[in-house]
């Protein structure tokens, strides 16, 4: 698993938080998560950023091991 830092040329757009399947409107950086080949799985929240890359990467680890 990997964090890609993308630049948002798309302004107010909205996305659903991979790991809180909350609504968000991204900013001017989002953050994606991405498999360690490069495939994208999605977008990642505000909220959820802010309780760090540890964290981020436990909550996906339960929700594949699922």
């Amino acid at each position: 698993m990997k964090f890609q830092i993308e630049c948002n040329s798309l302004l107010k757009n909205n996305q659903m938080c991979l790991i809180c399947n909350r609504s968000f409107q991204t900013k001017e950086a989002r953050l994606i998560v991405c498999s360690d080949q490069g495939d994208c799985y999605g977008d990642v929240c505000p909220e959820c950023i802010v309780r760090g890359a540890t964290w981020i990467g436990s909550q996906l680890q339960q929700f594949w091991c699922k």
